[in-house]
């Protein structure tokens, strides 16, 4: 563990105040105020992104064969294309946002400050109130943990699996003496996050949930803390965490007490909201998701909310006054199976080359715009408000101003009834689903069948089939029936087959499922044995008029090229702290 002594010295709560000087506090009776130091979570609550479009999210599905970018200057476009830049790389913020976190987190945590601080008049709610913040700490601190570990931990140069430095006491990057700093291993920075996941488990309400509260502490517990952790996030997020260690890239040796532990951790998951959750008016497993509603049930954990038009602005193209910023990829566009649930390249699949976007998964027509899609006024489905022409020469065609470079735009997220030329322009609410439902279902799924198999319901309380099968058969926002709703027999083929073809179907079910959500290149990272199984080709359509029919030919458009699994720590963190060790790939990086 890592406690930089010589750190410490040069950390005091001044660069905290600095920005509030009001005359009534200093860093010598800073404690005497208790909205100050309540104040070290709030800061690490408000440092958490606030929608999808961000390196870390989006970005990490462009890093990957999802996605790509318009503008070929985009540092993101760069990395992913083999021309990384020291001095521009998007995740050197993201570190030190991440341990600006972390610094409040333990600055709140250190010497049981904030445990021991009065916040409120009544003792009883005053110590709700305490216990609710110190899980707020533990949980938060657990959450970047995973966030830095997800990017930066990876095979060092010296061959070692290393996570990222762990501070459990207060320590500001951008003040500190780094000299004595160093990465501690993967399996201790695991270690670390499920002990803060455990002790925030300990003091958290088990959900932000008004019904599980007595009437008199709804004020303080309860609906009131939504958008903030509980005992049920922090389940999900250990989930998350225990599922990278079990992959392929960090258990070399195929160590299946990591997959069991992964399985038990997202069951518990699936087990609050099936249980706990499933009331009136509450969670339904077989109810659609609205993206635009934070309130969903199915939510653990959310960003804030925002109410804004940047998707819109973002996914759509110039002839609909958007940038077109983003291109999903070919690759992405074949991962969708057709309406019977077969894949496209399956002999049962009645797959139609020559009319390729007939007749698909509906997931599909969710997440993806297409040459001839219609964006349709929510309120009103005979008010076609715009329809993409992707073709040769038509207005939306990849190489036009503010266009998608691979003849297809983002649909998830959209808000269909904005329109920037209305005189009053629609918006919704927006927020970050950090963990969801179908996540947990994933990673149940994924877990439960490298030690069971696919079938197997006994030794979980639920079998791998039936958590994939949730997510199949569960209706669209639009009213559309899951490829599964009447009957699944390519679930049930690949169940029979064994746990390597249901594996492979689970993999393009995290793909389709989250995708533009972030989860992606974290994906093929950690299930790839070889550098060879990121470095891939992307490409684009290219959809030709003939007459009254089309032609479409997908195109390549550009390489994945990276020089190992994992990314870089970052340049001016290794030279402030030379003990930092950089990861397999990136030697010049120091």
């Amino acid at each position: 563990m890592v406690l930089a002594a010589a750190a410490f010295a040069a950390v005091s709560c001044a660069g905290f105040l600095d920005p509030l000087p009001n005359g009534s506090y200093n860093e010598n009776n800073y404690d005497d105020y208790p909205a100050l130091i309540r104040g070290y979570v709030e800061k690490a609550y408000d440092l958490l992104p606030g929608h999808y479009i961000v390196a870390d999210l989006i970005g990490g599905d462009g890093l990957s064969d999802n996605m790509t970018w318009r503008a070929h200057t985009s540092t993101m476009y760069m990395l992913a294309t083999g021309s990384p830049q020291m001095n521009s790389y998007n995740f050197s913020s993201l570190y030190n946002r991440d341990y600006k976190a972390i610094y409040y987190c333990n600055l709140f945590l250190d010497n049981d400050l904030g445990k021991t601080t009065r916040y409120m008049l009544d003792a009883e709610a005053n110590a709700k109130l305490q216990k609710a913040l110190q899980g707020d700490a533990y949980g938060l601190r657990a959450f970047y943990y995973w966030d830095l570990l997800k990017f930066f931990g990876g095979r060092s140069v010296s061959g070692e699996m290393l996570g990222v430095p762990v501070f459990t006491k207060p320590v500001d990057l951008a003040t500190a003496n780094m000299a004595d700093v160093k990465r501690e291993t993967y399996a201790d920075c695991v270690k670390q996050i499920i002990a803060d996941c455990d002790s925030a488990y300990k003091y958290l309400p088990l959900a932000n949930r008004d019904f599980l509260k007595d009437p008199e502490m709804i004020p303080v517990l309860g609906a009131v803390r939504w958008r903030r952790l509980d005992g049920a996030s922090i389940l999900a997020l250990k989930a998350m965490v225990l599922l990278s260690w079990a992959s392929p890239a960090f258990n070399p040796a195929e160590d299946l007490s990591r997959w069991d532990a992964a399985a038990k951790a997202a069951k518990a998951a699936i087990d609050f909201k099936m249980t706990v959750d499933n009331v009136p008016g509450g969670f339904d497993p077989t109810q659609s998701f609205l993206w635009h509603d934070p309130n969903s049930p199915e939510a653990f954990f959310i960003s804030q909310i925002s109410q804004n038009s940047t998707y819109e602005n973002s996914f759509y193209p110039n002839g609909f006054n958007g940038s077109g910023d983003y291109g999903p990829t070919q690759e992405l566009v074949d991962a969708f199976p057709m309406a019977n649930g077969y894949p496209i390249d399956h002999p049962l699949s009645n797959y139609n080359a020559a009319n390729p976007y007939s007749n698909r998964d509906p997931r599909f027509y969710a997440d993806i715009f297409y040459n001839g899609s219609q964006v349709v006024r929510n309120t009103n489905t005979s008010d076609i408000m715009y329809t993409f022409d992707t073709t040769e020469g038509g207005y939306d065609a990849p190489g036009l101003v503010k266009t998608s470079p691979t003849g297809y735009y983002i649909k998830k997220f959209v808000f269909t009834g904005w329109n920037k030329n209305d005189n009053t322009v629609q918006t919704a609410q927006n927020c970050i689903f950090f963990f969801r439902w179908t996540h947990m279902l994933l990673a149940f799924a994924e877990a439960a069948n490298q030690v069971v198999g696919p079938l197997d319901e006994s030794t979980y309380g639920m079998s791998a089939k039936q958590a994939i099968a949730y997510i199949r058969n569960r209706p669209l926002e639009d009213g559309s029936k899951g490829v599964g709703a009447l009957g699944d027999p390519y679930l049930d083929e690949c169940a029979l087959a064994g746990f390597r073809q249901f594996d492979k179907l689970v993999h393009n079910e995290w793909r389709i499922e989250t995708c533009f959500e972030g989860h992606r290149f974290h994906n093929v990272r950690r299930w790839a044995r070889s550098v060879d199984e990121i470095n891939v080709p992307i490409h684009r359509i290219k959809i030709v008029r003939n007459g009254a029919s089309l032609t479409y030919t997908p195109e390549l458009l550009e390489q994945r090229i990276y020089p190992s699994l994992w990314l870089p720590i970052p340049y001016m963190e290794v030279r402030k702290a030379p003990g930092i060790e950089q990861n397999q790939g990136w030697e010049n990086w120091k």
